[in-house]
């Protein structure tokens, strides 16, 4: 074997082995912990886990060190402005890194500022196109969509964006990094609250004139003022765990020095803006939400047994010398794949799923269109059980239980206590569903099931690698399912289209 094909194959291996020992400190911190109350010393294992994380080969030391800065960071600011986070106040805490980013890269660069600015007075000028997408997004026009998508879908806020940025004249790093700040990223909560101004407004006034100037104030001073504004927002959502401005305050002071660090040293703008989200963000995984979900044993057992899968596969593609590539480890595949089958063990299939929960979208839409006004994740539900459909189905068609070559291991599913005995938590003489109730309760946050901690995690290691390239967004068809159902839907998708 060649030198540099052995590197490689090390370099996967290593961080394949990373992916899994997060995941576990994730999972098992829950196992530990469900039906309990949440403390934020609860996030020490993962914290753990991220500070033993260590560049090898060619990965950038700058991009490991301002990840385990902000994870070092998050934890440390928490603990000292409270010791609990009540459910409600869960969404916001992944909002507050990549808006205190953008302040410091405002300050570290006068013309990323400006460009902000440029942003703004486009925003101004937008008024039709605005109108035009926040009363799609409330008519649904588009169907079920994802609003914090990371490729540029009908309906998302970086579709959106795209329209108003890609004309601009304004370096394109800068454009990657507007944009991906309004999917992956997440500059203020106002990410995946687009069009919810527009919708408080309309309610208050009955003046679309109003609502719409509303909606443009809001979309312009996230840019020009992001933590000023995150503050805002967390004052109208009635966040009461913390002091978040301090909070905010606080973390900036601690990633600063790693952050500018990371770029003077060439690491794309976009990049930046993603790992201390991912870094810090991601630690919410480990909360008082998840303790009460995972309260059921069989939605503990989906998420243990999904995460025996994918330790599983990995272990045995590493055995069988599989991993050659450190871009072509599979991660979210195989719990996409194992999370179809568990769909598919009563019966159900992503189909079915789809159109349940696009006739339940409209149905909701007509009783009241403010169900939406913050980000509804079913889409990305349906569309993760979809792929991992796909990837368990036959060939030609499907890639019959095979990503790039690595065969999935589902035995751990199918030797799981819990889930081989659905009669323990059903009426015995008929058990089929209760398997699928249990999956369907991740519907409104598919991330626990994909799993963020692993993916995000896999995201930093990539970037690492190549810096200076942007991760996100992705430029390719999801095949959206919704889309399935309403075809004509993808003459407004911009999934495809690169960034000018």
């Amino acid at each position: 074997m060649k030198p540099e094909s052995s590197m490689r194959k090390k370099l996967a291996e290593k961080i394949a082995d990373e992916t899994i020992c997060v995941q576990k400190a994730w999972v098992g911190t829950v196992k530990k912990k469900r039906g309990g109350r949440f403390n934020i010393k609860d996030w020490q294992p993962m914290l753990q886990a991220k500070e033993r994380l260590v560049p090898s080969g060619n990965q950038s030391k700058d991009v490991f060190d301002l990840y385990s800065v902000s994870a070092k960071a998050a934890y440390d600011v928490l603990s000292m402005l409270t010791d609990y986070v009540r459910p409600e106040d869960e969404p916001w805490l992944e909002h507050y890194q990549t808006t205190t980013v953008f302040e410091i890269l405002y300050e570290f660069d006068r013309d990323f500022k400006r460009a902000s600015q440029k942003i703004a007075e486009a925003i101004e000028s937008s008024t039709d196109l605005i109108t035009q997408e926040v009363l799609a997004r409330f008519c649904g026009r588009y169907g079920p969509v994802w609003i914090a998508d990371y490729v540029a879908t009908p309906g998302s806020f970086s579709n959106v964006l795209r329209k108003i940025v890609d004309e601009l004249p304004m370096k394109t790093e800068y454009k990657w990094a507007f944009i991906n700040a309004v999917s992956a990223a997440r500059n203020t909560s106002y990410s995946v609250m687009f069009g919810s101004k527009f919708i408080c407004v309309l309610a208050e006034t009955n003046d679309v004139s109003k609502a719409v100037e509303a909606e443009k104030q809001m979309m312009k001073e996230m840019w020009l003022h992001p933590i000023a504004t995150q503050v805002q927002l967390m004052k109208e959502v009635k966040q009461e765990s913390f002091d978040y401005e301090k909070c905010m305050t606080m973390f900036k002071d601690r990633i600063f020095d790693a952050t500018v660090k990371a770029a003077e040293a060439g690491v794309h703008y976009a990049n930046i803006s993603l790992i201390p989200f991912w870094a810090a963000g991601d630690f919410h995984h480990v909360s008082q939400t998840s303790y009460n979900l995972c309260k059921g044993d069989i939605e503990m057992a989906i998420l243990e047994s999904l995460t025996e899968a994918y330790e599983s596969t990995i272990k045995r593609a590493k055995r069988n010398r599989q991993l050659d590539n450190p871009s072509e480890i599979p991660t979210w595949e195989i719990t996409a794949a194992g999370a179809a089958h568990i769909m598919h063990l009563d019966g159900f299939t992503a189909e079915m799923v789809n159109d349940l929960l696009t006739r339940r979208y409209f149905n909701l839409l007509l009783e009241n269109p403010r169900k939406f006004e913050y980000e509804c994740m079913n889409e990305e539900f349906v569309s993760f059980l979809t792929q991992g459909e796909h990837i368990l189905g036959k060939p030609p068609t499907g890639l019959g239980g095979q990503v790039n070559g690595v065969k999935i291991d589902l035995q751990p599913i199918n030797d799981n206590e819990v889930l081989k005995n659905p009669q323990r938590y059903s009426w015995p003489e008929c058990p089929i569903t209760a398997r699928f109730s249990g999956l369907l309760r991740f519907a409104d946050d598919p991330f626990h099931l994909y799993s963020d901690p692993m993916i995000c995690l896999y995201g930093t290691e990539l970037i690492a690698l190549e810096p200076r390239k942007p991760y996100l967004p992705f430029f390719y068809c999801k095949q959206c399912p919704s889309a399935r159902l309403m075809p004509s839907k993808c003459k407004y998708c911009l999934a495809e289209k690169p960034i000018k």
